[in-house]
């Protein structure tokens, strides 16, 4: 098996010589392995596109939380070792799934079937496809999104569909990460574990944001759930402070169970709207505790007194959701900069998977902060905060 730690959130096909079945490995956030699990499939879809001129494919891995906007991968195609290996895989007709989520856990194994419908199996034989280019890339990526947003049930028909059958090591698994390198921040118990299913989401994303802090921010800069020193109650969810930096980070997911999944999409934007509403006000806590303090700020971790020289320090804070919506940008925009204006402290929501993408392609504290810095001063030059692309720009 490759290195998956390596591997970016997307999919890859293999055919190893000591496994009797080819494998597909699915690397995507906990909503997305839900989404596979709870429907027992999911789906890959060819769309058509047209690149200087020339009719080629990207690739759709959707994952159906939403019958109308699923949950989505999306991977360009190109004259390359994956696509020919990807068809051939899938033109098996039986493999494995294995589901890793994006800290490289494996959530979920299954035996599955594949179908791959006789027009869509005709395109797969025909088609040709173009040398790899990142420009290419790129707008492979924008047509796809567009041209998926589109679709008919023609397109749903030619789906190739693949079916979970038998969950080789059982759907409920318990993850325990013991490794010290993981738990040495202020506030850890020394240990942690995961699940897929959360009823109570809150802890388990703290650590996980806290998890993809530490591919950025060495473990001592960071602390979990620091509290004020006057009544023992949190300040914030996470706070990361280095020698010229204090980011107050606020949390909010909801339960990852199937109830939540198969909420109607109006409601789960009713939803974000009012997790961002609910974080902002625990923001301006946290900044007003902040400057309560003056230049020494003190908090409580695990009932140690923390007392930090906060002078000269350049304040930020970042609220994580679950989930945010493209065309729902302008009204957080407009609750995000009213706490601007109000605080004078810059503030930028993402949602978790995005998140993660600053983690993982940010490796240092200047890079975080210059993506940080980029994204607000756009928002305040603009009035509508941008989303950063990752994995497809020059380096």
């Amino acid at each position: 098996m490759p290195d998956i730690q390596q591997m970016p959130v997307g999919i890859l096909p293999l055919c190893l010589a000591d496994e009797e079945c080819p494998i597909f490995i699915v690397k995507a956030p906990k909503e997305y392995i839900l989404a596979a699990k709870i429907n027992a499939s999911l789906k890959i879809y060819l769309v058509p596109v047209i690149i200087n001129n020339q009719m080629s494919f990207g690739l759709v891995t959707a994952f159906f939380d939403d019958e109308d906007e699923p949950l989505v991968i999306k991977t360009p195609l190109f004259a390359d070792d994956f696509s020919e290996i990807l068809f051939k895989v899938l033109g098996n007709g039986h493999l494995n799934v294995h589901f890793f989520d994006e800290l490289s856990r494996e959530r979920l194994v299954y035996g599955a079937l594949v179908t791959i419908p006789e027009e869509t199996r005709q395109q797969i034989d025909e088609m040709t496809l173009l040398d790899f280019s990142l420009s290419s890339a790129q707008a492979m990526i924008d047509q796809v999104e567009i041209s998926f947003g589109l679709r008919t049930p023609v397109d749903d028909a030619r789906a190739i569909n693949i079916s979970l059958n038998e969950s080789t090591y059982g759907e409920d698994l318990f993850i325990q990460d013991l490794r010290p390198e993981q738990h040495s921040y202020h506030g850890s118990h020394g240990f942690s574990h995961t699940i897929l299913e959360r009823e109570e989401p809150g802890s388990y994303q703290e650590e996980d944001i806290v998890k993809c802090l530490l591919l950025v921010f060495d473990p001592g800069q960071i602390y979990l759930s620091p509290k004020r020193t006057y009544d023992k109650e949190e300040m914030c969810d996470i706070l990361v402070i280095t020698d010229t930096s204090l980011l107050i980070i606020q949390a909010k997911d909801s339960p990852n169970i199937e109830r939540i999944s198969r909420q109607k999409l109006s409601r789960k934007r009713s939803n974000v709207l009012g997790a961002i509403k609910k974080a902002i006000n625990q923001v301006k806590g946290a900044i007003g505790y902040y400057r309560r303090e003056g230049d020494r700020l003190e908090f409580l971790i695990d009932g140690e007194r923390h007392s930090i020289d906060a002078k000269g320090l350049t304040a930020r804070t970042l609220i994580v959701v679950k989930e945010l919506f493209n065309d729902q940008y302008r009204e957080y925009s407009r609750l995000l900069l009213e706490l601007f204006r109000l605080k004078t402290v810059p503030c930028v929501a993402l949602d978790y998977p995005e998140f993660y993408q600053y983690c993982t392609h940010l490796h240092d504290e200047d890079a975080f902060f210059d993506a940080y810095d980029e994204v607000m001063s756009h928002a305040t030059k603009h009035g509508e905060y941008p989303r950063l692309r990752f994995g497809l720009v020059n380096s």
